[in-house]
């Protein structure tokens, strides 16, 4: 088991990898969707301790020195900047922008590398999920804030699993990607039916992505087509 390649061609959360990761000889990780991508650059291909998680992690729950912003998280999807939705209490959503913009600069100015870049968006992934205003998906929001989207947002540690190996991730269609790559266990969970998951994790990606784009009706969805596949090794 320790030889082998393990390939997961529908990661999602990348629980199974993340399973497997200290198992096996290296994990090939891959989903379409971006945010799942960005789960998995963290949780499976980051392998290596990184020194500067406390400190980063508290400069950005740092209002102080991460100062809150009305951007594209604000203006789209909370009350507070008038588009009627509320995915997110307008401090939590100010406080997504602020984080997430910071990240942005902090790599393009070289402050983090990659590896850190992607565990502190994996971080903010999950933190921003803890406080939606959502039932559980994001193919709607709900009327008024619920209890736990009531709670500030605390960017929390998305802790990895460390070992000696290395590992692969992908953001590629599967049916593409199985004729690139070769293992020794192919594991398959894909989609139960043919809709696109896109729609039900749209602010994920939009989050993970931070680009410019026009949401779409009431719930403010991204075309599928948007979400840019990307090819990380």
């Amino acid at each position: 088991m320790h030889e082998n390649k393990f390939c997961d061609l529908f990661a999602g959360t990348s629980a199974v990898g993340r399973l497997f990761k200290t198992q096996v000889k290296q994990i090939i990780a891959n989903d379409r969707e971006y945010y799942s991508f960005i789960l998995a650059k963290n949780y499976i291909e980051n392998h290596q301790q990184l020194k500067r998680i406390d400190e980063l992690i508290a400069t950005l729950n740092d209002t102080q020195k991460t100062p809150l912003l009305q951007s594209k998280i604000y203006q789209n999807y909370a009350l507070g900047g008038s588009k009627e939705r509320q995915y997110f209490s307008d401090f939590n959503a100010s406080k997504i922008d602020g984080i997430r913009t910071q990240i942005e600069q902090w790599k393009n100015t070289c402050y983090i590398n990659d590896k850190e870049y992607y565990f502190l968006l994996a971080s903010l992934l999950e933190s921003a999920d803890r406080v939606a205003n959502t039932a559980s998906v994001y193919g709607a929001f709900l009327k008024h804030l619920k209890t736990s989207a009531q709670k500030e947002l605390i960017l929390t540690p998305a802790y990895f699993e460390c070992n000696d190996n290395t590992h692969i991730v992908f953001n590629e269609d599967s049916s593409t990607l199985i004729h690139k790559i070769s293992g020794d266990i192919l594991y398959l969970d894909p989609p139960y039916n043919a809709r696109e998951y896109g729609a039900n994790y749209h602010l994920l990606n939009t989050i993970a992505l931070y680009d410019d784009f026009i949401p779409r009706g009431k719930t403010g969805l991204r075309e599928i087509s948007h979400i840019k596949l990307v090819q990380k090794i």
